[in-house]
């Protein structure tokens, strides 16, 4: 088992766990007679580490039921990386995909996924169906947007390339080292986390409905930036919708909201983080 917590949370790991055991586990597939999650529930209880520690574990959508991933939850799972597999574009996986991501959030579960907006095929109509599942996936502002754009290695049009090229600075303000969408997967990590340890936090509940509603904002931000350019891109060759003087101030406006939420939570609750309280954004 491994507790090497940047292992553990690789876009989301944050210093206040408040002091919480956090492993990784690896689950076997499911069989009949065995559910999802069974052999790593029975590690913990076989090393005496049932209740003692919060796990995360790799998952597909098909491996996620309301009931099997309650018990899980139960007995310290807090954090599902869900394996996209390749669902963008089809309609029936992605509606399986968002039930699976509602069904972990519903629960109290942090959801994180890796999804790289170039890989595969690459071809604007690509970009769109990402972005479409990434709407579906994250629009209830529960869990933050977020993707890589990395160098295109396949056969792409020259168009393509160029967007690449330009979309990858625009979106730094969220996807950057310390960016708004790592702020925001730190910050429900931090509540969840204070929440699982039952750490009598105060305002957590109005802290929720805020963070959810910024994440929202932030979210829509982002991927409207990356529908439309991309739209724009494709049919005329360039866009000025990714300049920064045009992206900057409304990453900003919504990061230095979201450094206001936390630190307002987090004064709100020195009496939870052990010495003094060092400000976001400080």
């Amino acid at each position: 088992m491994d507790t090497d917590q940047s292992v553990v949370l690789p876009h989301r790991f944050t210093g206040r766990t408040s002091g919480a055991t956090l492993l990784k586990l690896s689950c076997a597939r499911p069989r009949p007679g065995r559910p999802f999650g069974a052999d790593a529930v029975a590690r913990l209880t076989a090393d005496g580490l049932l209740g003692q520690v919060l796990w995360s574990t790799t998952c597909t959508a098909t491996d996620v039921s309301w009931a099997n991933f309650q018990q899980l939850r139960d007995s310290g799972l807090f954090l599902a990386q869900v394996d996209l597999g390749g669902a963008a574009g089809d309609p029936a996986r992605v509606r399986e995909l968002v039930l699976a991501v509602q069904i972990l959030r519903s629960l109290g579960i942090l959801v994180e996924y890796d999804l790289d907006l170039f890989a595969g095929t690459p071809r604007f109509a690509g970009v769109r169906d990402k972005v479409a599942m990434l709407r579906a996936m994250v629009g209830d502002g529960s869990t933050p947007a977020y993707f890589t754009t990395a160098a295109i290695v396949a056969d792409c049009s020259p168009w393509l390339a160029g967007y690449r090229q330009r979309l990858d600075p625009a979106v730094q303000p969220w996807l950057g080292a310390g960016g708004l969408s790592q702020q925001l997967s730190e910050a429900w990590a931090e509540i969840l986390l204070a929440e699982r340890l039952l750490l009598g936090l105060r305002g957590g509940a109005a802290h929720r409905i805020a963070l959810q509603r910024l994440t929202l904002r932030s979210n829509t931000e982002l991927l409207n930036l990356v529908a439309t350019s991309a739209r724009e891109f494709e049919t005329s060759g360039g866009t000025r919708l990714l300049d920064d003087e045009l992206v900057g101030p409304r990453a900003e406006l919504l990061t230095q909201t979201m450094l206001a939420l936390r630190n307002r939570f987090w004064a709100a609750n020195k009496h939870v983080v052990p010495g003094p309280v060092a400000a976001y954004g400080g």
